[in-house]
């Protein structure tokens, strides 16, 4: 019996190919089918002349399309990754007949010349969609909870304010239950970190995209939440700060990655707003600005040029002007002299040196100048506050040309950045902080000692100490500080306050069961230690990547762990911290360090006298 032949496999379909578009045109998808698989339209538009759309914001995933699960475009294969093929069903079942604008699919990403003309009219797009869609991935980690409980969590934290809707106290974990709120270990906090922990939050290119668009609404699993929704939250807990300590009791839950992340995610939401009134208000644009910077710190970009061209639509007109959307291969390997231009004309329009943009230590890429901030490293969380310095300000500031005069180029980029200024001190000794990364109690009680013994004299010296140790001149009249203060020496009391935990260790470290003092717990977060636990961890932020400092002249402050005896403290002219630079390789050209807090360089010390002028000087920074 002859076999019946055999059926010819089904031949797959071709690979998609893209047709090329002018640069006044654009790429619309429309979803017509999510199941067995995807199958999308794609076409062609003019941006004034196109249907109404919506433009889709998710985190780029890097797994690689899945085989059983292809997806069609124009009846031609297109893989997509499984995060963008999650959030296109997502959308489907959210709004099944609209038009939407993808960027991985909508643009040629194989093509530099038409991403380079699609990115420099991308604030035109997002500022014509209806709406930004955001997916922040499938349900999980109680996200369902948190989304459904989230306006009501926020609504609980904004009646905390005090009846002037200026106030807000520091509560203990009795105070936070009888608000109404959740205790604090309960898992809707926890819920709510992981949320705004979540990876789209990290993305360089989300800002633009939240920040031009209309109106936004986000998507977790089958949950939907409203722009107002998540921003109220973010703003709320950011005034009360009271999620900072929480926090701290999720750390071991969610680990501090997470928590990290969590932090810059609300920081992202709040930096939006700012970033919307740059945009809108002229007066402002100077802070959208600041913001812009802040989120090329925090945010990551697969591609380096990215960092600048990500922010393009949330800058200046006279500023935007200035950057050539490039992606050639000779401008990526270049991306130093690309970093250094744009961070140029940046300096151009503040009115300080950014010091919070320069974290204590950072791998640099070789081609990127010391005086570029290192951008997509991460939110600086260690960064030294500048409430109440005013270091390179002198009483005559109004009188002199602004801050920013850093000279301009040569012809031909030369990475360096010409800035005036005045050598204040030399640095003689650095205490090493390295012991104490991992929380060594005793070792931090070393090197309190060891400080003691430059502490200022008069009975304002202690707190001063201690101030300079974490780099906040002004901690003891903060909110906080100022409402919680012990009474007495205080110097005295932080090592009161460290001692027997120390004793404790040393008393049963050598035991088989030992399980070192938890100091994360509500009780010292939150109870009658606060005050010195919230101390302690300013300590343990600030000290990480540093080194504690005393100049020739006597003066105790917090550096980058790369300072060395011998480097030269100096105020730039306008700027609000002094800061620390030594001489280059070239014997010529200096390499700045980073920013730094030393007690008796607050107030414009440095030109109390006449003179001052005269030692004024111009430093070359390569």
């Amino acid at each position: 019996m002859t076999a019946p032949p055999e059926t010819p496999p089904t031949p797959k379909p071709p690979p998609f190919p893209y047709t090329p578009i002018s640069p006044s045109e654009f790429r619309l998808l429309k979803i017509t089918a999510t199941t067995p698989h995807l199958r999308l339209d794609l076409q062609p538009f003019s941006i004034h002349s196109c249907p109404p759309y919506s433009a889709l914001s998710y985190e780029w995933g890097t797994i690689p399309p899945s085989p059983s699960d292809p997806t069609l475009c124009n009846g031609a294969r297109f893989p997509l990754s499984p995060t963008l093929a999650a959030a296109l069903r997502a959308v489907h079942r959210h709004a099944p007949a609209i038009w939407l604008w993808v960027d991985a699919i909508c643009i040629n990403q194989s093509d530099n010349a038409e991403k380079a003309y699609q990115v420099t009219g991308m604030a035109e797009l997002y500022s014509y969609a209806e709406q930004v869609l955001v997916w922040l991935g499938e349900a999980g980690g109680e996200s369902d909870l948190v989304c459904d409980l989230l306006p009501g969590l926020t609504d609980r934290i904004w009646a905390l304010q005090g009846e002037d809707g200026q106030g807000w106290r520091p509560m203990g974990t009795e105070e936070i239950v009888a608000s109404g709120l959740p205790p604090a270990e309960d898992v809707l906090w926890r819920a709510a970190l992981a949320l705004y922990g979540r990876g789209w939050f990290q993305r360089m290119w989300i800002v633009q995209e939240i920040v031009l668009a209309p109106s936004c609404v986000f998507l977790c699993g089958r949950r939907k939440l409203a722009w107002s929704v998540m921003m109220n939250f973010a703003v709320a807990v950011t005034r009360w700060q009271g999620l900072r300590s929480i926090a701290g009791l999720h750390v071991k839950a969610l680990g501090e990655e997470l928590v990290n992340r969590s932090t810059n995610g609300i920081r992202l939401m709040t930096d939006t707003q700012r970033l919307q009134e740059g945009l809108e208000e002229p007066d402002r644009a100077l802070d959208g600005l600041r913001m812009a910077l802040h989120v090329m710190q925090s945010q990551t970009a697969g591609v380096k040029v990215d960092y600048v061209y990500a922010i393009l639509g949330m800058l200046s007109e006279e500023l935007e002007i200035k950057v050539v959307v490039d992606y050639s291969e000779d401008t990526k390997r270049n991306y130093g002299m690309v970093h250094a231009a744009f961070f140029r004309q940046c300096l151009g329009r503040l009115r300080d040196w950014p010091s919070h943009l320069f974290p204590p230590k950072t791998a640099r890429d070789g081609n990127v100048p010391s005086w570029c901030p290192p951008w997509g490293t991460g939110w600086n969380s260690r960064a030294l506050p500048t409430g109440g310095y005013r270091t390179g300000r002198p009483s005559a500031m109004s009188l002199l040309p602004s801050f920013n005069s850093p000279s301009p180029a040569t012809a031909k980029e030369d990475g360096i950045l010409r800035i005036p200024g005045i050598a204040v001190d030399v640095i003689q000794a650095v205490i090493s902080l390295d012991q104490t990364d991992t929380g060594n109690l005793a070792e931090i009680m070393k090197v309190l000692k060891t400080c003691a013994a430059h502490m200022s004299d008069g009975v304002d010296g202690p707190g001063r100490l201690l101030g300079a140790l974490i780099g906040e001149c002004g901690w003891l009249s903060t909110s906080f500080y100022s409402s919680t203060a012990p009474d007495g020496h205080l110097l005295d009391g932080l090592l009161g306050f460290l001692e027997p935990i120390v004793a404790h260790e040393h008393e049963h470290q050598d035991e088989a069961a030992y399980v070192p003092m938890d100091l994360d717990t509500a009780d010292y977060f939150l109870g009658e230690h606060r005050f010195w636990r919230s101390y302690l961890n300013q300590l343990l932020i600030r000290w990480a990547a540093r080194s504690v400092a005393v100049t020739e002249h006597g003066r105790v402050g917090l550096v980058s762990r790369d300072t060395r005896p011998g480097d030269t403290v100096c105020a730039f002219l306008g700027a609000t911290l002094p800061q620390v630079i030594s001489r280059h390789e070239d014997g010529v050209n200096w390499t700045y360090v980073g920013p730094t807090a030393f007690d008796g360089l607050v107030n414009g010390e440095t030109f109390a006298t006449d003179d001052w002028m005269d030692k004024k000087e111009i430093f070359s920074l390569r």
